[in-house]
């Protein structure tokens, strides 16, 4: 009998995988359970006692004559069956022809109410030679995972004894499973990829996981380690077990701070993000003390900001031109709060634009780290029973959340912006708290655009967004696109034909600026797949 066989990372052969291989010469047919014969299993028994269910413990393929079962009933042989899938047996072999002639019909039908695979063996072959090579076997894969186990937490921990960042640790665990290895955070920013050719290639990879695990610091979930399919589309042994193996130390890699600011300062921001409550008093004696001056007519901008390594977010804020910041890494994102000026009056500048402002103007040194920069907060002169802590740790922890929404809003619009606003990104916060219904009926506004895009690749939507963006200035809108004018209205015209309205007119343009954002998602998932 010759079986399909799907690729295992397990370190115990499949039930499919004995069949093939130590039982085909028993002639076996599969009888119920079909749809298990991709199970584990852990070992391999023969008996022929009734009572043998209390003696196992789950996973085990049993063989047996049926000489046990001789003589009983029909509720009887039933039950037998049902006490073994209680117990978490893979499946039971009957060998026919000594005991039955056939296996018992009953204990067919009880076999596929519950799963269970029941196999006929029609040959005969030795129970001892089986169980001797199929234990055999199980044992040589334990220790092989064992063994390469061990050689890649060697590895990684080499890697951070030696200070190198998530980078270097992804390689070797990519070149232990001889396949592309990608870290995504759980906001969904990609933090850091091997073996593969750029991002979009990384996001397939995402997309077309074969097996994956998560990163945890303190308890809490902050990434997911996947792995995807080999060039050569073979299986990858063990993978759930070493990326399990690999999270912890890529988890010490992510969240390992290096030089960061003072530790009152980092302290104050951990605490925070992670809701502690906090007296205003003590909240304003802490802030003085990180070195954040709070006192009117100052407001503090939180932010957050993720990078493929933490440090080059951490450097990244550190690198702005701002008076007092409080920073600290927590769950590989760096979360800060810096002291502006208030601003108020003719000519003034608005908090967040100046911090904002401040990252933009480092140009290259900031990299690939996303910044969200959230609203300002005033801290002096606040009324009685105000929870200032609870504000400021809401407004961080928003930040870190849209951080995600920022990179698929930035890969959406085809766009190299690096820092956002927590106001401006509301606008998707809102669009994804909509009724399902009402969303897509907002979609549907643009799908035409998105459909002509599929078809030709003649990049409407990105060129209505940008547009619409710029105010449906031609001057600017061409520049951001890097096309001429008389490009860009033979575009407009191409899209007010494809819509059949103009959706530059005011009475539809909030409506329109909605529906783009609300695919802008879903057009970057698309690119990521051609």
């Amino acid at each position: 009998m010759t079986l399909d066989r799907p690729p295992t990372d397990t370190a115990t052969p499949t039930l499919r995988e004995i069949l093939d291989d130590h039982l085909a010469v028993a002639e076996p047919r599969v009888l119920s359970g079909h749809e298990r014969l991709d199970a584990p299993v852990r070992w391999v028994h023969s008996s022929e006692i009734y009572e043998i269910g209390p003696l196992l413990t789950g996973g085990e393929l049993l063989l047996t004559t049926g000489l046990g079962l001789r003589g009983l009933d029909a509720g009887t042989r039933k039950h037998y069956v049902q006490d073994l899938s209680q117990r978490g047996v893979a499946a039971v072999a009957i060998e026919v022809g000594r005991t039955f002639e056939a296996v018992p019909e009953e204990m067919v039908r009880a076999g596929s109410a519950v799963r269970l695979p029941i196999i006929e063996l029609r040959a005969v072959v030795p129970f001892i030679d089986v169980c001797r090579a199929v234990n055999t076997a199980i044992a040589a894969r334990e220790v092989d995972e064992l063994r390469v186990r061990s050689t890649l937490v060697e590895s990684l921990h080499d890697d951070l004894a030696a200070g190198a960042g998530v980078a270097p640790m992804l390689g070797h665990v990519a070149e232990t499973l001889h396949a592309p290895v990608v870290l995504v955070s759980t906001s969904g920013a990609l933090l850091s990829a091997h073996g593969v050719d750029d991002d979009s290639a990384a996001w397939r990879v995402v997309d077309r996981a074969v097996s994956e695990a998560t990163v945890h610091s303190k308890g809490r979930p902050i990434a997911r380690l996947i792995v995807g399919e080999r060039t050569d589309a073979g299986p990858i042994p063990f993978a759930q077990s070493l990326l399990r193996a690999a999270a912890g130390p890529v988890a010490v890699g992510l969240t390992r701070t290096g030089v960061r600011g003072s530790a009152l300062a980092a302290r104050l921001v951990e605490d925070l993000v992670d809701g502690r409550p906090m007296r205003p008093a003590d909240l304003r004696a802490r802030l003085a003390a990180a070195g954040v001056s709070v006192g009117a007519p100052t407001v503090v901008v939180p932010l957050a900001a993720e990078a493929p390594d933490p440090r080059m977010a951490d450097a990244a804020v550190a690198g702005a031109e701002l008076d007092s910041v409080a920073r600290s890494i927590v769950d590989a994102t760096v979360y800060a709060l810096a002291a502006v000026p208030a601003g108020g009056g003719e000519g003034a500048t608005d908090p967040v634009d100046r911090v904002a402002s401040s990252l933009t103007r480092q140009g290259n040194r900031i990299g690939r780290t996303t910044v969200v920069v959230g609203n300002p907060c005033v801290i002096d002169d606040v009324g009685p029973g105000a929870d200032v802590a609870s504000v400021l740790s809401a407004a961080l922890r928003r930040c870190g959340r849209q951080l995600g929404l920022a990179a698929s809003t930035a890969a959406g619009l085809g766009t190299g912006r690096r820092v956002f606003t927590s106001r401006e990104l509301l606008v998707d916060e809102a669009i994804g708290a909509l009724d399902p219904a009402l969303r897509t009926e907002l979609r549907s506004l643009v799908e035409p655009l998105v459909a002509a895009d599929g078809r030709s690749s003649s990049d409407l939507v990105r060129t209505l967004a940008v547009h619409l963006a710029h105010g449906c200035s031609a001057t600017r809108s061409a520049a951001a696109l890097h096309i001429g004018r008389q490009s860009l209205y033979q575009r407009l015209e191409r899209i007010r034909t494809v819509l059949g309205f103009d959706p530059t007119d005011p009475a539809v343009y909030a409506s329109t600026m909605l529906a783009l954002r609300s695919v802008t998602r879903e057009v970057h998932q698309v690119a990521h797949q051609l």
